[in-house]
């Protein structure tokens, strides 16, 4: 069992929270390694204390983009240990049913508590119990084409759940049901026949039987498949959406060349985008838009004419020489727009959900790395005293990154590292020298900030942001 998992089952039983594995029982032990997601059933009163206990553990709270149903929830958190990120999946009341709509509400919270086992650090049902809701739950989820085909999608789980019980057990009625011992022995041997035809009939049979306890009338649940059946193709081939975090954030990976952070900035995408919606944006050179995309054209011919060494380099001289053209003040402002415009974005992903990465972001230090670039000069005509103004304010605009993770590494390690990068046209030691000396106190627009020593080996920095990030109490 991964730590995460035994200090959230502590705490629950410290604060007398009942709580059980309800289902999944066959695959409990990968469950809680890490694998998959596991199944606890938490009674609907504890559900305001189960909140805040998770939330103290460092679980966070997710919705599925293409099934989300009351009474159910998702959280994740990260082990420490392992920087494995594990899910359960807690169900407040037995919402079960096909597996797109759960389109019932059982009242079966009595007869699980009678039936279970707390001898482990994570109660489970006993086996009587787990054959019975198994039945129940088969015979629900099939009964319709749209049903059977999603449950034979995964026929193999629910054979390995079945045939890891031990069988040697005898039936109780559950009353709230109104199921006699009598009517899930017949249950148990029409499964065991493995007919269709028969297990379909019993199906319907079962559904007639429980319909006081449908959560959509029929119209209505047609409406609801065909509606999430258009959700799940449209997010399977287009829009691919993952967990959607609430809420979402904004977080930065911020340094000089030959600091990493580029690395860091792909390998926390690698890492998020397995569970949750994640976006990243570039900052430092961010994309164009609709009003900056022409002059931004002319402008990267340019900077590639540069590459060639066919121009110089703009160096830190230049900048406090105030000699600069008006064509490069242009340039500058627009830059500024670019990057308020992609700042805008990250927050509106970050309201919906998403963990924004963002390589790089802007500051206000004039001169600085990422930050103002036109100098004060008021021996300068209008329109130079225009772009200054309106870059000044661009900038000042810039919403802070919710985390600001800036990795410092010294001048020979960076050096070091730049000279192993395949990279067209990538900085000289001489400019990167120079970039040093001009960014040794460089700061960027942060709410939450965390000076990183990014010289140690790679993963020990990638899992100490991560968890810097994950864990943090600013995150909420």
């Amino acid at each position: 069992m991964l730590q995460a998992f035994n200090n959230l089952f502590e705490a629950l039983h410290a604060e007398n929270i009942i709580f059980c594995n309800w289902k999944g029982h066959y695959a409990v032990d990968r469950h809680l390694k890490g694998e998959g997601d596991l199944d606890l059933f938490i009674p609907m009163r504890f559900k305001k204390i189960f909140e805040q206990i998770s939330k103290d553990q460092g679980f966070k709270r997710v919705i599925s983009y293409q099934s989300n149903h009351d009474y159910i929830e998702h959280y994740f958190s990260l082990d420490q240990d392992s920087n494995l990120f594990v899910h359960i999946h807690v169900y407040f009341k037995f919402i079960t049913g096909e597996h797109a709509s759960k389109n019932y509400d059982l009242p079966l919270e009595n007869y699980v508590l009678k039936n279970i086992d707390i001898s482990n650090l994570l109660p489970k049902i006993s086996n009587v119990g787990q054959h019975t809701i198994f039945l129940i739950r088969h015979y629900l989820k099939i009964g319709s084409i749209y049903g059977y085909f999603q449950y034979w999608r995964e026929i193999e789980k629910y054979d390995n759940e079945w045939n890891s019980f031990n069988h040697d057990i005898s039936y109780e009625s559950i009353l709230e049901l109104g199921l006699s011992n009598n009517e899930l022995d017949a249950m148990n041997q029409t499964y065991e026949t493995k007919s269709l035809f028969y297990n379909l009939l019993l199906s319907i049979k079962l559904k007639r039987k429980l319909k006081h306890f449908r959560r959509r009338a029929y119209f209505e649940h047609q409406i609801y498949i065909i509606n999430n059946l258009i959700t799940r193709v449209l997010n399977k081939f287009f829009l691919q959406k993952q967990k959607i975090l609430i809420p979402g954030t904004v977080i930065a990976i911020c340094g000089l060349d030959g600091s990493g952070k580029s690395s860091i900035v792909s390998a926390l995408k690698e890492q998020f985008s397995v569970h949750f919606c994640s976006k990243v944006f570039h900052l430092g050179r961010p994309a164009s838009n609709l009003y900056t995309i022409l002059f931004n054209s002319f402008v990267s011919i340019y900077s590639f004419l540069k590459k060639f060494k066919l121009a110089k380099k703009e160096t830190q001289q230049d900048f406090f020489s105030k000699n600069i053209s008006l064509v490069y003040a242009m340039r500058s402002v627009l830059l500024a727009y670019d990057r308020k415009v992609q700042s805008n974005k990250a927050y509106s992903l970050s309201r919906k959900g998403y963990i924004v990465i963002c390589d790089r972001y802007p500051g206000l230090e004039n001169g600085k790395m990422d930050s103002p670039r036109i100098p004060l000069d008021e021996s300068r005509g209008s329109l130079y005293q225009s772009c200054y103004q309106y870059e000044q304010n661009l900038y000042r605009s810039i919403k802070p990154a919710n985390f600001i993770f800036q990795l410092s590494v010294p001048l020979e390690v960076a050096i070091k590292r730049n000279n192993l990068r395949e990279k067209f046209g990538k900085e000289t030691e001489e400019e990167l020298k120079e970039r040093f000396l001009l960014n040794s106190d460089v700061k960027f627009l942060g709410k939450n900030y965390c000076v990183l020593d990014a010289s140690p080996p790679f993963q020990t920095v990638l899992q100490k942001i991560t968890r810097e990030l994950w864990f943090s109490k600013d995150w909420n």
